[in-house]
């Protein structure tokens, strides 16, 4: 939820917090009740934390541990930021999905309005394309173990696919 406006009955509503002291594209999310559209005031469940004798936040870190818990069956996990691995070369992010237009992706589509790269076609798709929200939060923050970072996978999997073959080439050197 981005808004009080977007609680829906019935269903897991978090409600996305940022204030000034949230560092940039990471959230708090708060949790709220189902059959109300009030925030939760007690934590009733381990992937819960209070803060500051307040507001019930939905715990990215715990939350990751409760997935690792869940999947024990697949092997030992290794866990590298919101990424968890079993096996190998497999990676499991659990995400949440963002419904609505985030203000920092609008600010980036309007900042490269204008310009060559990337074009105006793949700006209008990133426009509405889905944004995620996955557990992982800033080293240096009060809150790193309850933040969850944004992720617009898959607008930048477009941008990588809009690529010619020098930024292509630059890509894979500065990334390897």
């Amino acid at each position: 939820m981005r808004a009080w406006g977007d609680w829906e009955a019935g269903m897991v509503n978090l409600l996305m917090l940022h204030d000034n002291i949230t560092p940039p594209q990471l959230y708090l999310l708060q949790v709220i009740r189902s059959e109300t559209a009030d925030p939760e005031s007690s934590v009733c469940s381990n992937t819960f934390v209070m803060k500051d004798y307040a507001e019930v936040l939905f715990s990215a870190e715990r939350y990751k541990q409760k997935i690792e818990h869940m999947l024990t069956y697949l092997g030992k996990a290794t866990t590298n930021g919101p990424s968890i691995s079993f096996r190998g070369n497999c990676d499991l992010v659990h995400a949440f999905h963002v419904l609505k237009p985030l203000p920092e992706i609008q600010n980036w589509i309007d900042r490269c309005r204008g310009r060559h790269w990337p074009p105006i076609q793949l700006l209008a798709v990133a426009r509405v394309a889905p944004c995620f929200l996955v557990p992982a939060g800033h080293p240096d923050s009060d809150y790193t173990h309850e933040e969850w970072r944004l992720s617009p996978n898959l607008i930048e999997r477009m941008l990588m696919f809009g690529f010619n073959m020098t930024q292509l080439k630059c890509y894979v050197i500065l990334t390897n």
